[in-house]
């Protein structure tokens, strides 16, 4: 069998969802018929590509370099795409935004929708932030929300211009509510990350962002290495294990959506990890004159996400002092 970019396609999936079962959820297709074609795609390969578990699986070390260079081939064609599809005449009253997953992309859209000269909106999420700038540059997208964080300051490509949407924006750690560090600091609403020392940790997949080199380092600062032994694209399985007792994570205090009244926030003391969001948009786009319009949009949205996150963490705060 010849490997193609299909196959590619579902090793990478596989990869990021961390179990066949859940790929296959995603794809639409059964469980069975999935793991029937990723043995074929491991026999092209000449060896198994994930190690299988009673909880998942975990890339190989031959899966590791198959996931990787299959990521960077499909970046290499989706460019390519939509390089070709940029060719084509892009109507004026329409809008592409893409960003990274996170609260304020919602209202970011809502306000285009509500704009007098705007027909229609495109979102393309995507946690991977050189995707993003790829898509900017080759004109597939008119504007995205990026973040950037310190000492991962982005790379702009030609035709590419940002500005400043949020200056810091901290990261909050998110526990079961009965767990015993978010007991004992109910009070004083921060949370020193020695604390968290023994905990498990789950997050998404590692990407370019830079988080995740920042996330060890002020771990190993606190006197630990952190056992991150869970990834999940898929935000349901993240607050699922926080809610279950089973470890922690670390999110934005913008993705109150994953928030319950299982689930409260914490700030890190000394605030070790923050990042800085940031407007990019393609000078070469239809709509580049309206970055400034977008950029209040974002502001906005922002601002919104915000206070409901304040909002949602008073009530829980009420429910669990009752």
């Amino acid at each position: 069998m010849n490997v193609e970019l299909r196959h590619l396609r579902v090793v990478v999936l596989v990869a990021e969802a961390g179990s066949v079962g859940r790929a296959a959820r995603w794809l639409k297709v059964s469980q069975p018929s999935l793991t029937a074609q990723l043995k074929r795609i491991e026999a092209a390969f000449g060896g198994e590509l994930f190690e299988r578990s009673r909880t998942g699986v975990t890339p190989t070390p031959l899966g590791r370099y198959a996931v990787d260079r299959a990521r960077a081939i499909l970046v290499d064609v989706d460019h390519l795409s939509a390089t070709v599809s940029a060719m084509t005449a892009v109507e004026s009253s329409a809008v592409r935004l893409g960003g990274f997953p996170t609260a304020p992309m919602s209202g970011i859209a809502s306000r285009l929708r509500s704009h007098g000269e705007i027909e229609q909106v495109s979102i393309e999420v995507e946690w991977s932030t050189s995707v993003l700038l790829q898509q900017l540059e080759s004109g597939r997208l008119d504007f995205a929300l990026l973040r950037e964080f310190p000492g991962f300051e982005l790379r702009l490509p030609a035709g590419v211009e940002s500005t400043t949407v949020v200056e810091s924006e901290s990261a909050y750690v998110a526990l079961s509510a009965d767990h015993p560090v978010a007991e004992s600091t109910r009070t004083r609403g921060e949370v020193e990350l020695a604390s968290l020392s023994d905990e498990e940790w789950i997050g998404e997949p590692p990407d370019d962002s830079g988080f995740h080199v920042l996330f060890r380092a002020a771990c190993e600062a606190a006197g630990f290495q952190p056992k991150v032994e869970h990834h999940s694209v898929d935000t349901s399985v993240l607050m699922g294990f926080v809610t279950s007792g089973q470890g922690v994570a670390l999110i934005s205090p913008t993705s109150y959506r994953m928030l319950s009244s299982d689930v409260t926030t914490r700030t890190l003391a000394g605030d070790p990890i923050h990042r800085k969001l940031v407007l990019a948009w393609s000078t070469e786009s239809p709509r580049a004159q309206m970055a400034g319009d977008v950029l209040g949009m974002a502001s906005s949205a922002y601002d919104e996400a915000i206070t409901e996150h304040a909002r949602r963490g008073a009530v829980q705060q009420r429910m669990h002092v009752a």
